[in-house]
């Protein structure tokens, strides 16, 4: 009880006051509410829960509702761990260490929001506390029941995460090695009860078939239940961007960033003591030692090769979820470790190490996580909310920001009027029949490329339609985007005014830190990203009104957000360069290029798509063109010339630096030069026709 109400005060005293910035978050809540059907694998008793909650719990909105139920479920997780590492150490250690798991960024982080994780570890922990139980010689209650107890939880655990499975890879070594407790009959028994746990899974079907507005897959009939099941229909493991690398492409990058992790979580202790505890563990029992082995092999290093995930922030923060499980397997032998040592030399000394780093953990990890005034995901929808007109149509992309702004309809009943659509789901034909129901008027289609946009403008002619900065637009021919905040305005016939600065400058609200590298977690900088992004759209439709001045300044708000954005300080070189400033052209375009070469490294880091890199270098290319204009601009060509150069360098496909390269030449009347760079341009760009009449023009000099 102390190890669960000292973990639990710390997380509720550290809670989200409302809807907080994670993948999932406004999801769950509105599926919750509306007792609807999440992403796939459904997630029925997760769904359960939190709709007990949302009724039992008689204070604060939905969504702190549900953070609640994860603090509950992380104190408890801390409790159960407490009484499993007791069978090896004393009192004040087991507290030490359980306090330790419990502060550890990961499992701190996600005891703080409305999502299925903390829970996956309660169940997790129950189930390791159980057979460890039944492999103690003194143990009162019967194996037999409570290896039935275990495969219930087990089977309804499931129900929770579908990641739970991990933990049953060494089920076939237990039932192997301990033939007395597994024989036919009580094995058919041990099925039945994770079976009757399975049954949770019928609210998906049941639920379904009464239509609920958000009815994911639509479960009810039976192959998309399967699909549901498998996530067939959801992108596989975890994402469909793993598809496009080779299988174990990324593995040593992943598991060295899950090593990292574990370092960073249990301090530097953890991994010696880790690996020092799966020697004891050994010594002390194979059978527990074996399930904990295979496990963790399964849960960790196996699902990290096999989920393929290159190392950028965006797919890390998805992969680095699923390591609480990896995590508490592996904290055991860290517990293990730790009674090892003290077996050796004084009690005390592991107590106090323990303490030590449970101190620590939590030092480092609190101003990260004291969460208690963080209303940026929260103010952000209700700042989206603010930049759309009344009946208008809104098209989203991006799971938090998306899911937000489900949470300010479906539950808090807040600007029913606005058709939300996901870019990502329109094109599907259960999101159609369930959240295409809310606005009969509105005609949904797939919005992947121009042609579907197109034709979702010119079917929906009578709302207005924006997307907001998390979307992927695709231009439309005939169309024109006119910023308003957080979202663009496309319409057919151009927009002369806008309300994008007032929106920005006067009417969002905005509390706490915006600015993007002043966050440990990647869910909160991004939308502040997307308030950058607001910023830069702007700034551009300042640029085409030639307000040079205006566009500047929200180019250097937008870098007051997000540091790193090239393009906002590109534009504002160009801002100083078309109002003839050449010498802060070349500094501000000094400064992009540095931005580009970071982004560079960055994305060959991160394994980036080919194509993605490509045009990263293409855009530096630019840059160092840009620099080499401005010198030409202050006459010193020989400047412009190693400009240009490095332009070609860092881009050779680049027509405009070998260009840019024979203009220079042919100030001084060197054809032969000029030939010779003109002639590199046309290989690269055939088509252009001022290339190919200045090449004639110097073969015509030249004779």
């Amino acid at each position: 009880m102390i190890a669960f109400l000292l973990t639990f005060i710390i997380y509720l005293a550290t809670l989200f006051p409302g809807l907080g910035q994670y993948r999932d978050t406004g999801e769950m809540v509105s599926v919750a509410k509306t007792l609807g059907i999440a992403h796939p694998p459904g997630y029925p008793l997760y769904t359960i829960i939190s709709k007990v909650a949302l009724i039992l719990i008689p204070w604060g909105n939905a969504a702190y509702r549900l953070n609640l139920v994860s603090a509950l479920a992380g104190a408890a997780t801390a409790g159960l761990l407490y009484r499993l590492l007791r069978f090896t150490l004393s009192k004040p250690a087991a507290l030490a260490l359980s306090l330790l798991f419990a502060t550890s960024y990961l499992q701190w982080y996600l005891s703080l929001v409305s999502e299925m994780y903390t829970l996956n570890t309660m169940f997790a922990a129950a189930i390791l506390l159980i057979l460890f139980y039944a492999h103690r010689p003194a143990a009162v209650i019967p194996p037999v029941q409570l290896y039935a107890m275990a495969a219930f939880l087990f089977g309804i655990g499931l129900g929770n995460r579908m990641d739970l499975l991990m933990i049953a890879a060494g089920i076939p070594l237990l039932a192997f090695t301990d033939t007395k407790f597994f024989t036919i009959r009580r094995s058919a028994l041990y099925a039945a009860m994770a079976v009757t746990g399975l049954t949770v899974f019928a609210y998906l079907a049941i639920r379904s078939a009464q239509s609920p507005v958000l009815d994911w897959n639509h479960p009810a009939e039976l192959a998309r239940l399967w699909g549901t099941l498998t996530r067939k229909t959801h992108g596989g493991t975890l994402d469909l961007v793993s598809a496009a690398y080779h299988p174990g492409e990324n593995f040593a990058a992943t598991i060295l960033f899950y090593f990292k992790h574990l370092f960073s979580g249990f301090g530097w202790l953890g991994l010696p003591m880790g690996i020092l505890g799966i020697y004891a563990l050994y010594k002390h029992s194979k059978i527990i030692s074996g399930l904990l082995l295979a496990g963790w092999l399964f849960s960790g290093p196996v699902f990290i090769y096999l989920a393929n995930i290159p190392p950028n922030p965006h797919a890390l923060v998805i992969l680095e979820a699923h390591f609480l499980l990896p995590n508490l397997l592996f904290f055991i032998w860290i517990a293990e470790g730790f009674a090892f040592i003290a077996s050796l030399t004084s009690k005390n000394m592991a107590v106090g190490a323990a303490l030590l780093l449970a101190v620590f953990n939590f030092t480092q990890a609190y101003p990260h996580l004291d969460k208690r005034a963080n209303f940026i995901g929260y103010d952000y929808s209700k700042n989206v909310l603010r930049s759309l007109p009344p009946g208008s149509i809104a098209v989203m992309k991006k799971d938090v920001q998306l899911f937000s702004l489900w949470n300010q309809q479906l539950v808090e009943g807040k600007r029913k009027d606005l058709a939300i659509v996901s870019q990502g789901l329109a094109g599907s034909g259960w999101y159609r029949d369930s959240w295409g129901k809310l606005h009969a008027d509105v005609t949904l289609s797939a919005l992947n490329n121009s042609d579907g946009w197109s034709r979702f403008a010119a079917v929906n002619s009578s709302r207005a339609l924006y997307f907001t900065r998390d979307a992927e637009y695709a231009p439309v021919a005939g169309y024109s985007e006119t910023p308003n905040g957080l979202a663009t305005l496309v319409t057919a016939a151009p927009v002369k005014t806008n309300n994008s600065q007032a929106l920005l400058d006067s009417i969002y609200v905005y509390r706490g830190n915006y600015r993007y590298d002043a966050y440990r977690e990647f869910f909160t900088p991004d939308i502040i990203e997307d308030y950058a992004k607001a910023r830069l759209h702007t700034g551009q439709y300042y640029l085409n009104l030639r307000m040079p001045d205006s566009a500047r300044r929200e180019f250097e708000i937008a870098l007051m957000l997000q540091p790193l954005l090239p393009i906002a300080v590109n534009l504002a070189a160009f801002t100083y360069f078309s109002q003839g400033d050449h010498e802060n052209a070349a500094r501000a375009y000094d400064k992009a290029a540095l931005q580009y070469r970071e982004l560079l490294a960055r994305a060959r880091v991160y394994n980036t798509a080919p194509e993605t890199v490509d045009s990263l270098a293409r855009e530096l290319s630019d840059v160092y063109i840009a620099i080499g204009v401005c010198a030409e601009k202050s006459g010193d060509d020989n400047r412009a010339l190693s400009f240009y150069r490095t332009a070609a360098g860092a881009y050779p496909a680049n027509a405009k630096a070998w260009f840019n390269t024979a203009v220079v030449y042919w100030k001084s009347g060197d054809w032969g030069t000029v030939i010779q760079f003109l002639e590199k341009a046309a290989q690269i760009d055939p088509s252009s026709a001022e290339i190919s009449h200045y090449l004639q023009q110097a073969k015509k000099n030249i004779k």
